[in-house]
């Protein structure tokens, strides 16, 4: 089995952690946001809210990794090591947010002492929301006294699916390419939230099948996952699993239920446009439907959760959720005057930092 494990770290020297990424190929690689993102496309690494601990385990406990990341004014830095009974290494990465954008980049380096093998890689990326994430970069790896320089392109898509009924459902796509030696492998799946915090992830890729049960409460994100290869040339491969748990360890506790609109007690003034007031005058609405009701009011209860543990991105993605799904409805009013009072909150608390940094050494 160790042997089998380090065959693997030889060939792809990252993402083997979290049940997001191993469960969805190059699809979930490119889009892992947080700590453990440094193993996969850094750019996952800009939304780290302000201090990450992760860790995550294959197999029985043969392969091991433990990760850290903290958020220094605007920028996450992360750090992760990686231990096996033969081989061992670290990564380093960064990110920074330029909404709804995030980059970053990272460093890898894996060493088989059994094999005296050596392996590097440098790692740049980029992520549209919960969509879209890319990451390429260069490779160098020596063996037997010989180095070898290749270079790996990895691209990842989440499509959401409109179907009545099941909300939460996306289609996965990804895809990675490397050269010298050329190989290529390319997958799809299904990803589906039931309820809140539950998600199931599918894939079915070129070189593999595989499954993943997440469970995600905005603090705490963990999950397990199950991979079997395709055999080959008539061969059994054995059956990977793993497990992964991340904490959000935050500077200051969440006091309160916080409702809709509260601003934090720290920010002194928000600056809200005059020339884009939202009318609250609901005397037209039309009533929704029990459904589309229902949706609204999970979707609301959703962003109250986020914005109190102060992530706005996400808080803003699910009032604009409310919107769509009846703009008329009174939720969606509210839920405008939330994007917008939020969007100016973002942007002044930009502006107190800007401030910050600018100041007289």
């Amino acid at each position: 089995m160790n042997l089998f494990l380090i065959s693997l770290l030889a060939l792809y020297p990252n993402g083997f952690f979290g049940a997001g990424p191993s469960s969805a190929s190059d699809a979930g690689m490119m889009l892992e946001q947080g700590v453990l993102a440094v193993e996969y496309n850094p750019a996952g690494l800009a939304w780290v809210d302000s201090l990450e601990v992760g860790v995550a385990a294959e197999g029985l406990f043969a392969y091991n990794l433990v990760a850290i990341a903290y958020k220094y004014l605007d920028y996450p830095f992360a750090a992760s090591f990686q231990k096996n009974i033969n081989t061992w290494g670290f990564s380093l990465g960064g990110g920074y947010l330029i909404r709804p954008m995030a980059t970053g980049a990272g460093f890898s380096a894996f060493f088989d002492t059994l094999r005296r093998r050596q392996d590097f890689s440098l790692r740049a990326g980029i992520q549209w929301r919960d969509y879209v994430g890319v990451s390429l970069g260069p490779r160098l790896w020596t063996a037997e006294d010989t180095a070898h320089l290749s270079a790996l392109a990895q691209i990842g898509t989440a499509v959401p699916i409109p179907i009545p009924d099941f909300e939460g459902l996306e289609f996965l796509a990804g895809a990675a390419a490397e050269i010298a030696p050329a190989c290529f492998r390319a997958g799809g799946g299904f990803a589906y939230e039931p309820w809140e915090g539950l998600r199931i992830q599918t894939l079915v890729s070129t070189e593999e099948w595989g499954a993943g049960l997440l469970l995600d409460n905005v603090d705490d994100r963990g999950g397990i996952w199950v991979r079997k290869e395709f055999p080959e040339q008539g061969g059994e491969t054995p059956w990977q699993f793993g497990i992964s748990y991340v904490r959000n360890l935050r500077s200051e506790s969440t006091r309160e239920v916080i409702v809709y609109r509260n601003l934090p007690g720290r920010v002194d003034t928000v600056y809200v446009p005059q020339d884009e007031a939202v009318t609250r005058d609901t005397s037209s609405s039309v009533v929704s439907s029990p459904d589309v009701r229902k949706k609204q009011e999970r979707l609301m209860a959703k962003a109250n959760r986020y914005y109190a543990a102060e992530n706005y991105e996400a808080a803003l993605e699910a009032w604009r959720g409310v919107v769509a799904l009846d703009s008329s409805s009174d939720l969606a009013v509210r839920a405008k005057q939330d994007i917008k009072e939020v969007t100016a909150l973002i942007e002044t608390l930009q502006r107190i930092r800007s401030g910050r940094g600018n100041k007289p050494q």
